[in-house]
């Protein structure tokens, strides 16, 4: 979730074998599908077809290519030793309690490896509509280890299974995916695979999975090139994440732009392959999971943590690289929790804030449960500075869900749950470098 928004002012281990696997000739895609989403008359029902089928079918919209999505790996390297761990500091951190449960869509996950087997819950294999998501590839089950070797035994993998044999998949698979994670309890979501073509099918799976308190992390993407021209790395509401290599150095291959949000080491990463073996690769798909590692490891410190505290903690805890600040090559910097030192409830902390200096704008009663807050700007949006929109319930911090609208200048602010009626809540925007707002609403009946 790229942190946003600029304005001038405002309206309202491993084991002991290894082995390099061949490496993925698809790690970029095409715009064109041989497929299509459908949508037949009077139904909401949408299915994928094959191009050909469509005109043998009658009293269907067609609404978009199914766009096709490949695994994010670059290349794959010689054996190294496992210093991603070690560089992000997940070790300095001292284990919460409870359970934190990361859905790793991907190509499906050899829960049988030794480095995974007690570390799995139940998944889904959307290709198959089994419940049976065991690796068909190797960049899944990669992908899982490098969550398992840098996480407790507490933070628990769900693997889904959405793409073949040859490292893709298509959007209409990934968003049921998605939507299956979210449905089953997974708390992060973690995509490695990346693609050309805008697809509003699966941005709004990704909506769903946010406005339900599940944070999404995905790829940069390996072309060496703009994250404006890939998705789901172009969308602002989930965090991207660039690719470094053992210098600290921006990985050649990593795509970078506007919506880098963090980077992380995905050059040499030594993790599980399928077969109880062990392997090094290199791309951008490696570099998501330690993120995700870090995200469930301050989830578990506080699991009362929204997803914007998560966000704002991770962004908190780099080591700043390239220009000072956020820049679109590293994003705020290489995510580093060595030095992590957080209160138990960062909710609390911000509830204690002191409003005496705050702009006072007019109060709002009979406001609806489900009401959406749009902040208008007097401005095109950028991505230069922080607005940090909260809402409280008494000293509660009240969990909602951020977006933004480009075209219309504006953030719209969501609560994950319908506000209680007749009840008094407090808007709170703080503008970094500029100024800090407060109003005051009441809920109907």
């Amino acid at each position: 979730m790229k942190k946003i928004i600029s304005i001038l002012g405002f309206f309202f281990i491993l084991g002991l074998l290894y082995v390099v696997p061949p490496a993925n000739e698809g790690f970029a895609s095409s715009k064109e599908s041989d497929r299509v989403l459908v949508k037949f008359v009077g139904s909401e029902l949408i299915d994928s077809v094959a191009k050909d089928e469509v005109e043998l079918l009658d009293g269907i919209e067609v609404l978009q290519p199914d766009f096709i999505r490949y695994a994010a790996i670059q290349t794959t390297t010689g054996v190294a030793d496992s210093w991603g761990k070690e560089r992000i500091g997940v070790k300095k951190m001292v284990p919460g309690k409870g359970t934190v449960v990361i859905a790793v869509i991907d190509t499906g996950v050899d829960y049988t490896h030794p480095l995974l087997k007690d570390r799995i819950v139940a998944g889904y294999d959307v290709l198959k509509n089994t419940s049976d998501p065991m690796d068909v590839h190797f960049h899944g089950t990669h992908v899982a280890g490098i969550i398992a070797d840098s996480t407790p035994a507490n933070v628990k993998i769900m693997p889904i299974r959405a793409m073949d044999e040859k490292g893709k998949g298509y959007d209409s698979d990934i968003s049921t995916a998605i939507r299956f994670a979210v449905d089953n309890g997974a708390d992060i979501i973690n995509l490695s695979f990346i693609g050309e073509g805008y697809s509003q099918y699966l941005t709004d799976a990704l909506n769903y999975a946010l406005a339900n308190n599940v944070l999404v992390i995905v790829v940069a993407g390996n072309n060496g090139a703009d994250t404006a021209n890939y998705f789901p790395a172009s969308e602002q509401n989930v965090i991207v994440v660039s690719a470094t290599d053992q210098h600290d150095n921006i990985a050649s291959f990593s795509n970078t732009g506007d919506t880098i949000d963090l980077s992380a080491p995905g050059v040499g990463i030594v993790s599980s392959l399928p077969g109880n073996r062990y392997g090094s690769l290199t791309g951008t798909s490696m570099a998501v999971p330690f993120v995700s590692s870090v995200a469930a490891m301050i989830k578990l410190d506080d699991p009362s943590r929204s997803i914007q505290e998560i966000e704002r903690l991770l962004k908190k805890y780099v080591d700043d690289q390239g220009a000072v600040g956020w820049d679109p090559i590293f994003g705020e910097g290489i995510v580093n929790v060595a030095s992590y030192d957080e209160p138990l409830s960062e909710s609390a902390d911000v509830a204690g804030m002191d409003f005496s200096n705050f702009i006072s704008l007019p109060s709002v009663r009979n406001v609806p449960l489900n009401k959406e807050w749009h902040i208008e700007f007097t401005r095109q949006l950028s991505a230069k500075d922080i607005i940090d929109v909260h809402v409280f319930r008494g000293n509660e911090l009240v969990p909602i869900t951020l977006r933004s609208k480009v075209e219309t200048k504006e953030i719209v602010a969501t609560a994950v749950s319908s506000y209680a009626p007749s009840t008094s809540y407090k808007l709170v925007i703080r503008v970094k470098n500029g100024k800090d707002y407060l109003m005051d609403f009441h809920t109907g009946y």
